[in-house]
Parts: C-alpha cells; structure tokens; sequence
C-alpha cells in the first residue's frame, strides 16, 4: 500500500476580487458574490461579506475565529476535512494541493450562551503592520475575511458548526481554482525504511480538551475528542485537515486549523527522516484531566506507546495555555524518560514580562532538555490602524470574556500575546532569536 502524500503548492503573490474565482500565475481572483453566496446557503448566519487584508497595510482585523489553508484532494482516498466536508476515509495519501501565503480568516459575531470560564467564546486580533504583526504568522499572509453575523438564538455547538463550515467550505472553493494547473513545487511525505542505526523519534502531539465543553477545542475526522487515551495516528493526515478546531475561539491561547495543517514540527521530521533520524509517528495526546489518576494513566499509555514502537527519543508540544494541562504534559515527559526515552520539550514560557519569574510552572529532574519558542507575558503596545475589518465604525469589541472593551480603532496595549491569533507560538511555527545581554 502506497502511504506517501504529495503536497503540491501553488504560491498566491497576489489576491484581487474580480469577475470569476481563478488561480494564474500567482494571482488568486476571487468572485465575491459566489463566495458570499456559499456562506449564506447556512441559514444560521444572518449577514455576510467578504472582505481582504493584505500584508503591510495598516489594516487590524477583529473577531477572528479560526484560521485556515486553502486545500482540496486531488488524488487518493477521502477529502481534505474528512469528517466535515465528506465521509470519514482514512486520508493522508495521494496528492493534495495547496495555496500557500493566503489563509480564510472568519471574523464572525454572535451572541453567546455561555458568558464566562474556559467554555465561553473568545475572538482574536490580527494588525498586518507594526509591532503587531512581528508576533503573529498572519500578518505576512494574504488574509481572506468572510464577515458574519450569526442568528439571535443560536445556540454554541450551532454557531461553531456554522463559522466552520463558511471558512471550509472557502477554502475548498479557493484551492479548487487549482486542480489541472501544474503546481510551482511538489514535495513527498512518507515514512519510509531507513537506516537502523538512526535515531528512532516519536512525536507527543499534546492538545488539551475539555470533557464538559460545548465543542472539545480540538476534533479528529470531525469527531469531538472530550475523554479519550493516547492514540496513534499517521501524520500524512494532519496535512489533509483530520485536525480542526473550536471556530468560536480564535484567542492566541489556543491553535488555530492552520497550524494544524502546516504543523511546523512534523514537516521538520519529515525533512529529517532518513538523514537525521527515523521518524516513527505521531502520538496524539489529550490533556487536561481532571483527576490526578486520569494525568497519571494518560502519562503511563503515551510513553509505552512510545517504547512499544522503539523510539530512542521523544519530542513533546501542546496547544494551551494551562496549569493543568502543563502538568500533564510534564508527567508524560517524566514517563518517557524513566522508561530510558530521551525527551525534548519544545514550549513558550511563562516568566512575567520582565523576565524575572520561573519560566516553568513545573520542574521535574527529567526535564533537561527543553527548547524555548518564546514568552506570552511581554507587553504588545499596538498603533491605531488605518482601517478595521471585522467590526463596525465605533464598536467596541472584547478579546474575552470579562475583559475591558477596546476600541479597535485607538492605540492598544496588551500586557501578553494571547489577544494576538497566531501568538504566542505553540509549534515553534515562526523564526525566533536569542539575545545575549
């Protein structure tokens, strides 16, 4: 059985609307009224619009959801967001095609049921100038932007299914204007055999969910992952969308479906395989248990997962900001290595922002190997922008729940990254430096 996937990209340099929705020579054309029309076909949202921010302009995007690639299945078995926008059908095979250097940003208002805790909706921020965009993938993309509204009543669960489908359903749409073009690159993902003498690697894909919420946070082949154990997946699939998200939460606390799509750790192992070291799989891990029995027997299943498939070494993420999902996530590191797995936990930090507190809410003698991608306490004093998408002129506009209301139109400041989507950086995703002072 062929299990090698084909990711063909074709950059996008330039978007502009226009007559017909195509894809030539780098530019993206975009029929407005057809997009639009394929959103309102959901008659749970009231309202919509399409608008564009482009890299550099003194643009600031409001309300954002979720973020995601445009991608559609060329070849081989199933459809890109299998579970969502098709049957379930083992994908991660064949051919996909991307557009790369566009996403399909949702900015949508509704009004909530839940108004407060970790289950409430929350919305992101995105300025595609200025100190803003230094901490944030998407300043430098070219940022497609349905503007919805959503019914009066509608109740959480609806308006998740409601944003997910508008942005995927444009996504589909955009990357379809592919299909018989030959793409600028191809580039081949398969775990094939390799010398045995490298260094075997299993990746802790760490995620935390919520067995009380409306929506998970995180779903596989569309199914809510609330109360689940350690499991394998190949990790072909997370290119063709078997990842998405919670769309009412497009904070910078959690990971957006782009980054799921494009997960910066796997395409690196991928990369490496057979140079390096022998890439073995993907360990997808849930935390967040409520009992310290529940931490202690996910802990126990990953690493014998890990050990049962020979790896030498173990890398570990996660997606959230969370005490207790942190102290899952140390567990399982202390696990791997008391099991003789040599262990690497890549992470942002904690430390104030001035620096001057632990940067680790827990510290176990095992964890010796760690690799930083970043603070989220640093303040972030944004400028005012020159136009604001997603909200109307004067509306105030909140990040989270009991939060204070701000303008998007003023200067703000920010005393973390959180409000930023895209921030701060779970995957080690952007380019970070060192400074020794």
């Amino acid at each position: 059985m062929d299990t090698k996937l084909e990711l063909a990209t074709y950059p996008v340099k330039n978007a502009r609307f226009g007559q017909k929705t195509a894809y030539k020579d780098g530019i993206l054309e975009i029929d407005k009224d057809e997009l639009v029309s394929l959103i309102k076909e959901d008659k749970r949202v009231a309202s919509a619009d399409i608008d564009m921010a482009l890299p550099g302009e003194k643009t600031r995007i409001v309300f954002i959801r979720d973020v995601v690639e445009p991608r559609v299945k060329v070849s081989g078995p199933g459809c890109v967001f299998p579970g969502v926008l098709g049957p379930v059908e083992s994908v991660g095979t064949g051919r996909t095609n991307r557009l790369s250097g566009i996403t399909v940003m949702p900015s949508a208002q509704y009004k909530p049921t839940i108004l407060s805790g970790n289950n409430a909706a929350n919305a992101g921020t995105v300025d595609m100038w200025g100190p803003g965009a230094a901490v944030t993938p998407f300043s430098s993309t070219i940022n497609i932007v349905p503007v919805m509204k959503l019914i009066d009543g509608i109740s959480e669960l609806d308006a998740h299914t409601a944003i997910m489908m508008a942005e995927l359903k444009l996504a589909n749409r955009l990357a379809e204007t592919t299909r018989n073009l030959k793409p600028e690159n191809i580039e081949s993902f398969a775990l094939f055999k390799v010398d045995d003498s490298l260094p075997k690697v299993i990746y802790v894909l760490s995620f935390m969910t919520l067995a009380y919420n409306p929506h998970s946070f995180v779903a596989y082949y569309g199914y809510c992952l609330h109360d689940v154990m350690p499991f394998l997946i190949r990790p072909q699939e997370l290119f063709d969308g078997v990842i998405t998200t919670d769309t009412r939460q497009g904070h910078g606390r959690k990971s957006t479906t782009w980054h799921w799509m494009n997960q910066a750790v796997v395409y690196r192992l991928f990369r490496e395989h057979g140079k390096r070291l022998n890439f073995l799989g993907v360990i997808m891990q849930r935390t967040r248990f409520e009992s310290e029995l529940g931490k202690h027997v996910s802990a126990s299943c990953a690493s014998e997962m890990a050990k049962m498939l020979g790896a030498d070494g173990v890398i570990i993420t996660r997606t959230t900001g969370s005490g207790a999902n942190f102290e899952d996530v140390i567990m399982t590191l202390q696990a791997c290595e008391k099991k003789g797995i040599k262990t690497v936990l890549l992470n942002p930090e904690w430390g104030s922002a001035d620096g001057s507190e632990p940067p680790l809410l827990v510290y176990v003698p095992e964890a010796t190997a760690m690799v930083s991608t970043g603070s989220h306490e640093a303040e972030l004093k944004l400028p005012a922008p020159s136009r604001v998408i997603g909200a109307e002129e004067g509306q105030m506009v909140i990040a989270e729940p009991g939060d204070k209301p701000f303008s998007p139109w003023s200067e703000i400041t920010w005393n973390s990254y959180y409000p930023v989507t895209g921030a701060p950086d779970w995957f080690g995703t952007m380019s970070l430096a060192a400074e020794e002072y």
